[in-house]
């Protein structure tokens, strides 16, 4: 007697309540009593679809049964339950020539062992595969039709700050994000953030803690400036890219501006910070990485000896780093910090800031219409309006002015902790007190480039630190 397993899968199950698995299984059990055969086991993949590649714990689990020798024959009720990919298929057929596997469908009779029955199981699943591609695309065209009409759209948790509804404000939470839009504009890091609001004891919407990633991706969001915003992938991405296309205005209320807003996804998006660094460790020492040594030019580190802060080159074997020069934290940080306030104290110097820092709204909208540009172009060249040749002609100068007013956009976020902080110099030395590390570190990092550390002297010497300003 043949030992069959059931193989039932549903690609979505918005109810959760599995009811298309188990008509399916229903089915199943019939044909194999009218068989004669007997049940070896269930596999049941849920919600879990074929196409999108997405990981199917039974059905690896039922291939391995089947290597191991505890299953004969496959019971489902239409092969493309199986899979949606050729590829997959094609396992089935070795596994059923090596195995000697028996394979039957509740819809219709398929012999995997003759030449016929291989036919037809691969014409139905090409067949499927067809339509799952074809679905995908009216689903994505949905999607993006959906996105340009501003419309809400639905699935998972709400978003924070915003009712189940996602249109009414929560004012409390609203408040947090102007908060949180603030802080990381004046340059203070996501981290610092985070643990703040650990403190105070703010959560997202799931009940947790905030992490940096979770926060980055809140802030980087249009949704919360009252635009939509589209983001087309593939079935087969499982990361989604952190900034999508503004495509409308939104039926919903911002909660803080565009301007804000374009400023933020700038700097979120930069690539030369590390974001990813920045969550696993915050940081304590003020002037870490900064600092260079006047020896080997490698970075500093906030390194303690005998319980004592200091800045050390660091002695790492093959980093290129000579481990020869290290100065005491403390000193350091009042040091850099008196040459940077008398610097910030200059008149000229704080009218430049205040000029270079100006208005950028029209700087977003330049980089926005780059993007509907480009956008524009992918389009043309999919429908052969255009050539490659033509597309790739086309899309380099936009690229090229893209990548310059991103980085200028970045830029003027950058320098935004200052436009607050200068003052006079008894105003700047009191702000400064004020501030956590992490905000005084956006301080250091908006007027430097680097600071070189020379080799130490037998007294604590001022002149061993030469400071790159930024022009």
């Amino acid at each position: 007697m043949r030992r069959a397993a059931i193989y039932c899968r549903i690609s979505q199950d918005r109810a959760g309540a599995g009811l298309g698995v188990a008509r399916q299984e229903a089915d199943c059990r019939a044909l194999v009593e009218r068989r004669g055969w007997q049940v070896a086991d269930v596999y049941p993949d849920n919600d879990v679809s074929a196409y999108s590649g997405s990981p199917r714990p039974a059905w690896q689990r039922l291939l391995s049964d089947i290597e191991a020798g505890t299953v004969d024959a496959i019971v489902c009720w239409h092969v493309d339950r199986l899979t949606r990919s050729p590829r997959e298929l094609e396992d089935v057929i070795d596994l059923a020539d090596r195995r000697g596997i028996e394979l039957a469908t509740v819809t219709g009779e398929i012999d995997l062992g003759t030449p016929t029955g291989r036919l037809i199981a691969r014409m139905l699943g090409a067949a499927a595969r067809h339509e799952a591609e074809h679905k995908a695309e009216r689903q994505k065209r949905q999607r993006r039709q959906s996105a340009e009409a501003g419309n809400v759209s639905g699935g998972g948790m709400r978003p924070y700050g915003y009712a189940d509804d996602r249109i009414t404000i929560i004012g409390e939470e609203a408040e947090v994000i102007r908060e949180a839009a603030r802080r990381v504009l004046a340059g203070e890091s996501l981290t610092s953030v985070c643990r703040d609001f650990e403190k105070r004891d703010i959560r997202t919407p799931a009940g947790r803690h905030w992490l940096p990633t979770t926060l980055r991706r809140l802030l980087a969001s249009a949704r919360i400036s009252g635009r939509r915003e589209h983001t087309p992938r593939s079935s087969f991405q499982t990361t989604r890219p952190l900034l999508g296309e503004i495509v409308a205005d939104a039926v919903w209320p911002a909660i803080i501006t565009p301007v804000d807003s374009d400023r933020l996804r700038a700097l979120l998006n930069d690539p030369a910070r590390d974001y990813r660094r920045q969550a696993a460790t915050g940081r304590t020492y003020l002037l870490s990485g900064i600092l260079r040594c006047g020896k080997c030019g490698h970075r500093m580190n906030g390194r303690p000896r005998s319980g004592v802060p200091r800045y050390v080159c660091p002695n790492v074997p093959g980093s290129g780093s000579c481990g020869g020069v290290a100065t005491n934290a403390h000193h350091t940080n009042i040091h850099i910090r008196d040459m940077l306030l008398t610097a910030l104290d200059s008149p000229a110097l704080a009218q430049r800031i205040r000029h270079d820092s100006g208005d950028d709204d029209n700087l977003a909208e330049l980089v926005r219409a780059d993007e509907e540009l480009l956008e524009e172009l992918a389009e043309a060249w999919a429908a052969r309006e255009i050539t490659r040749k033509e597309w790739m002609a086309a899309r380099a100068p936009i690229d090229l002015r893209l990548n310059n007013n991103r980085a200028a956009l970045a830029s003027l976020s950058r320098t935004s902790p200052l436009i607050t902080f200068i003052g006079t110099m008894q105003q700047m030395l009191t702000r400064w007190d004020a501030m956590n590390t992490s905000q005084q570190r956006a301080i250091v990092a908006a007027t430097v480039h680097r600071i070189t550390v020379a080799p130490a002297k037998p007294r604590w010497d001022p002149d061993r630190f030469t400071i790159d300003w930024i022009a």
